[in-house]
């Protein structure tokens, strides 16, 4: 939502700014530490159990920080126009698009756990040849074109928290593949790029 009136409690609106990047911040940690190997042998819980369980927790914990951040009261940066809104509009339909490419290569029911997860082969084709992180890629252009399209200070903290830990969340998340991957997956990080497409190809040597 959009608000346009002027706001007599700075002191507080940059308190619930603050608020919101922390909550971020919050979100990615415990959404990072749930997904470590460690974390799942302690629960027990078995694999497709402790998917559906933290598939629950990380949609509800993504909501709850989203909804807080739609209700605080925000500025605008920029005001809005009808060239910004079409931009914003197609980079968040791009993602969209990217998003849904990434997840034909994997089952959704597995992906939520809603069934068990069979252990499978590293997937390079479609989309992931392109890109090492699709689902990470998409995301960043829907949160980018939603930005846009509303350009709020709370609409910004949230892709710059986005920003800062999609470098950490790819690097806990490539150790993991490199443990069950070893090799393949190495030549494959050399190969790809993680999130931005190559326009030209690397030359062989």
């Amino acid at each position: 939502m959009i608000k346009h009136k002027k706001y007599p409690y700075h002191c507080a609106m940059w308190w619930e700014h603050l608020f919101l990047f922390l909550a971020w911040a919050i979100y990615y940690a415990l959404h990072s530490a749930f997904a470590a190997t460690w974390v799942k042998s302690k629960l027990g819980l078995g694999q497709k159990n402790y998917r559906l369980l933290y598939s629950v927790l990380a949609t509800l914990g993504l909501f709850a920080v989203l909804i807080y951040g739609a209700t605080i009261y925000s500025v605008l940066l920029f005001p809005p126009s009808p060239t910004s809104t079409y931009i914003g509009l197609m980079l968040s339909a791009v993602g969209i698009f990217i998003i849904k490419r990434a997840f034909r290569k994997y089952s959704f029911r597995a992906f939520w756990g809603l069934k068990k997860e069979e252990a499978g082969e590293l997937v390079t084709d479609g989309i992931q040849a392109k890109v090492r992180h699709p689902l990470y890629s998409g995301t960043v252009l829907l949160v980018l074109g939603y930005l846009i399209f509303n350009p709020q200070l709370s609409n910004a903290i949230t892709f710059v928290s986005l920003l800062i830990y999609l470098p950490i969340g790819i690097r806990l998340e490539e150790r993991k593949l490199i443990d069950e991957f070893g090799d393949t997956y190495r030549e494959y990080q050399q190969n790809v790029p993680s999130l931005v497409p190559r326009i030209f190809k690397r030359k062989q040597p």
